[in-house]
Order: C-alpha cells, then sequence, then structure tokens
C-alpha cells in the first residue's frame, strides 16, 4: 500500500464524516436529539459548558472503523477525541460502537433513539454507505508514493467535528475580512491527522470543512471543501493554491489573554481578528488568508493540530510550542511522540512561512 492509497481513504472518511455532519444538522428533530453536556472528566477548561453530540462519537467510530478495515496494522493506534459513550432519555448509558455487523450497530442506535426508528435508519445508511471520490478535482499526485514507516509504526489522531459548540449554536458572524468566520458552521472542522509514532512527526492531514458554502441562504443545506497535505522527508504536496493576505493578519482565540493581544497588534503590527475552531483558525494559516495563529493557554489538544500540522509542514510551514518560543528563543515543534501527553501544554504558534517566525524570535 501507497501514502497516496491512506490518504484517499483518509479524504474518504473525512467526506463520510461531513455528509454526517450535514445530515444531523439540517434535521432539527434529529438535531435536538443529539446534544449531551460532557461530564468534567471530558470538558474543556476553556468553556462553561461543553458538548458533545452523538454525531461526533458516531463520525469518531466510523473513521476508526473505515480506517481499520482498510488498514488493519493501524487499527490500534487510531484515537480520538470523543468518549464513545452517550446516554439515551432513560438514563442508560450507551457505547457508541460500528463495526462489520450493521444490525449491531442499528440496535445501538435504537437504544438511544427509541422509537425514531426513521433517524437510526438514516444515520446508519450515512455511516455504511460508500463514498465516490473526483479524485481530479482533489488534486491527488498520479504517482505511487510508498511509504518508508511500517504500518504500525503510525498512528491516527481523529477529531470528529471540532468547535463543537459553534456546531450545535449554528450563529455565522463574519470578521471584516469577508473570507475569515468569527463564529458559526464555517469554523467547523473535520480533522485527520497521521503521524510517526517513533518521532512524532505528522507526515498526512486532512481537513474537512463540511460547511464551507451554504447552497441557498433560505435553506440549511451546505457544500463542504476539503483539505490535505503530505510531508514526508523531501516529499510535500498538497491542493492549496498559494495566496497573499488581504493584511497582516494574526487570528486569535477570544479568549486570549490581552497583553499577548497587546504584543501581537503594538509590536508586530499585525491586524488581529478572532475566530472560533483550533482548526479552523490554523487552516486559514495554511491558505495564507492569516500570517500567524497565537495561542497562549494550553487549551488545545493532539486531535486538535496533528491533521493542520501535517498539511502546515507540506508547505514548509510548522506548528511549535509557544512557551518555548517566547522564554527560550527556540523553535520546539508540536510532537506527537509522548502517547500519555494529549494537550499542548505549552500553548502553540503557526506558521506557514518561517521566514515570518525567525523575525519573531528576533523581538
Amino acid at each position: 500500500m501507497s501514502a497516496i492509497s491512506l490518504l484517499c481513504e483518509l479524504i474518504k472518511a473525512s467526506e463520510k464524516a461531513a455528509s454526517i455532519a450535514r445530515v444531523c444538522r439540517q434535521n432539527e428533530r434529529l438535531f435536538h436529539l443529539l446534544v449531551q453536556e460532557k461530564d468534567e472528566s471530558e470538558s474543556n477548561s476553556r468553556f462553561d459548558h461543553d458538548f458533545k453530540t452523538l454525531a461526533d462519537c458516531l463520525i469518531q467510530e466510523m473513521i476508526k472503523y473505515d480506517i481499520g478495515k482498510q488498514f488493519p496494522q493501524l487499527r490500534d493506534n487510531i484515537r480520538g477525541e470523543e468518549n464513545a459513550k452517550f446516554t439515551n432519555k432513560a438514563g442508560d448509558s450507551v457505547t457508541v460502537t460500528v463495526t462489520d455487523d450493521q444490525l449491531k450497530t442499528t440496535k445501538t442506535l435504537e437504544k438511544i433513539f427509541a422509537p425514531d426508528n426513521d433517524v437510526v435508519v438514516t444515520l446508519v445508511n450515512e455511516v455504511y454507505r460508500d463514498v465516490e471520490l473526483d479524485l481530479e478535482s482533489l488534486e491527488l499526485p498520479s504517482d505511487s508514493i510508498p511509504l518508508d514507516n511500517d504500518w504500525s509504526e503510525l498512528g491516527i489522531w481523529i477529531d470528529p467535528i471540532d468547535a463543537t459548540a459553534e456546531y450545535i449554536k449554528g450563529e455565522e458572524k463574519l470578521t471584516k475580512f469577508p473570507n475569515i468566520a468569527a463564529t458559526g458552521l464555517k469554523c467547523c472542522t473535520v480533522l485527520i491527522g497521521v503521524y510517526e509514532t517513533c518521532h512524532g512527526t505528522p507526515i498526512i492531514g486532512v481537513i474537512n470543512q463540511p460547511f464551507a458554502e451554504q447552497n441557498d441562504q433560505q435553506t440549511s443545506e451546505y457544500r463542504g471543501k476539503i483539505y490535505w497535505g503530505m510531508s514526508m522527508g523531501d516529499l510535500k504536496f498538497n491542493n492549496i493554491a498559494p495566496h497573499e493576505p488581504d493584511a497582516r493578519i494574526a487570528i486569535l482565540s477570544p479568549s486570549e489573554q490581552s497583553k499577548y493581544v497587546e504584543f501581537i497588534r503594538n509590536q508586530l503590527k499585525y491586524d488581529v481578528i478572532y475566530s472560533a475552531g483550533a482548526g479552523y483558525k490554523i487552516l486559514k494559516i495554511a491558505t495564507g488568508e492569516a500570517e500567524l495563529f497565537l495561542l497562549s493557554k494550553g487549551t488545545t489538544y493532539k486531535w486538535d493540530t496533528c491533521a493542520p500540522q501535517a498539511i502546515l509542514r507540506s508547505m514548509n510551514g510548522d506548528l511549535f510550542n509557544l512557551q518555548d518560543t517566547l522564554i527560550n528563543k527556540s523553535v520546539k515543534k508540536i510532537s506527537y511522540q509522548d502517547r500519555k501527553t494529549i494537550r499542548n501544554l505549552g500553548g502553540i504558534i503557526a506558521y506557514q512561512n518561517i521566514g515570518k517566525l525567525r523575525e519573531f524570535l528576533k523581538l
């Protein structure tokens, strides 16, 4: 199997995930059945209320199943954000699973949704359907690219729906730059990243933006967009066209500390805007629509950063530990080698252009 074969399967899984996210969001009755608050062990400290949806759980387990079925050597190394347990209306805990046994998956979902069996049929059909890819539009390399690693030496991080709060609220607001959303469904992304377990280096990333474009302002139908990148040694590929930003833009979290905001605005001379979703903000660095992403708090996780970091690396950019960058004036890349550390504790800083990072370090 080649790296392109793996990339194709990741893209297929991401598109199926995006379709499930859209189906769940467009069906109002279904959507209200899906949302559940996370318990303390799962929640992110940045939010007063942190939610997961059955869409998150189902997407994550579907991706694990689809990738694990195609590449059994990877099955035990696929990890995701969500706890697969969901509580039904009766208060019973149900573990969401996707297996070869479609009937078993159906019965699991029936425990959650009974007596809404139409909902179950809709979801199961999405989980098990085949996805056709337009390879030409995705600009995949035509040549076979071998993986130097044994398949068992690769790991995968999944964020089934990054920016779940935006997925739930759906209240779209744009920044003063029309191509960058501040909040809303455009900030939601499906993130699938592959890394080398030995060195902790991200090598393949897929970002699917399920709600990239609205088909009609009068309907809730959306079209998605898929971004991918691959970086293995000197081989670097992606499907992102070069783009010069409209201004010198830094994209930050609304919760960013004021001292960093002032530093970025006054000393670095950036035009500061705020947006939701770590995956979405780093994507905007990769597309060149913003130049700098900085997050001072350790509130992102490996599932948030693995896929977008791989894409940045395919463009000669990268994702770095912010505290090491500021305090030690060194360049320490975000790594995935330590399986026990799942949070990016030192904060993060992202550049597509490493030359810009060197300018940053001189200050």
